[in-house]
């Protein structure tokens, strides 16, 4: 078993979140490549786990808190942590300590960097990206939005304590269109096919809403909902679908005009 620097012959996995069992989709895994380039040389790093067998396992992806989601100085961040979680191809790799192996790695590496901890998030519920595993690792709760956990492990007393970056929430549409805006960052998949779902979700309703996109690369944060004018949409819940934001654009347009 070992953890190792994407290359050309594992960036294909990296670049789709594992999904092997899916075709590639030029724009996603473009944007993530994107993403990349630019990022690799303020510090990130993006490591796969390969096991026994040769297959990949996991992956993780951090960097410096200066270029992360969050506030603070001195720390790495956890963008983010996966073991393939799925029954097809390579079947159901967690709850074998792949997790652990890969955060002790990047401990290891942030203490011979030079820094003072570590800074990663969660969620608040069991589901996905549970907050509860980092926290039976050992690291403390130290700022929350909704759902989304910040934590952090720090073995320097000098350390500042990190926090979420937080987005100023857009204004109120002006008019009878409903403005559709979303925070733009490309280092997860998941977020680029939601941004991708939205500018779907308006086509056809073009006459009732308008898409804002906001490009946060340069300003990340981890808190970035979707919003229907001001207020934001399905913020905690699962991902949505194309129909189900559709539908509610038209009920908040309607209720614009009454």
């Amino acid at each position: 078993m070992k953890i190792v620097e994407i290359d050309k012959t594992t960036e294909g996995t990296f670049f789709r979140c594992l999904h092997d069992e899916r075709p590639d989709n030029p724009k996603v895994s473009g944007l993530r490549r994107d993403w990349y380039e630019k990022t690799k040389p303020k510090g990130l790093r993006a490591k796969v786990l390969i096991d026994d067998k040769g297959d990949i396992v996991g992956l993780c992806q951090y960097l410096p808190i200066e270029h992360s989601p969050f506030e603070g100085k001195d720390l790495l961040a956890i963008l983010c942590i996966w073991v393939h979680g799925y029954e097809h191809l390579i079947g159901n790799q967690q709850n074998k300590g792949y997790g652990r192996h890969f955060l002790e790695y990047i401990e290891e590496d942030a203490q011979k960097s030079g820094k003072k901890g570590i800074v990663v998030w969660g969620k608040d519920y069991p589901h996905w990206n549970p907050i509860s595993f980092y926290e039976h690792m050992g690291y403390s709760r130290v700022d929350k939005e909704g759902l989304t956990v910040l934590v952090w492990k720090t073995w320097d007393q000098t350390a500042e304590v990190p926090k979420i970056r937080r987005l100023t929430p857009p204004k109120p549409g002006l008019g009878g269109k409903v403005v559709v805006t979303e925070f733009e960052d490309c280092w997860c998949s998941g977020g680029i096919n939601g941004f991708l779902m939205t500018q779907e979700a308006l086509r056809g309703i073009e006459d009732i809403a308008y898409y804002s996109g906001v490009d946060i690369s340069s300003t990340p944060s981890i808190v970035m909902p979707l919003y229907l004018d001001d207020k934001p949409y399905n913020p905690d819940g699962p991902p949505s679908t194309v129909d189900n934001l559709r539908k509610e654009i038209i009920k908040i347009h309607k209720e614009k005009i009454l």
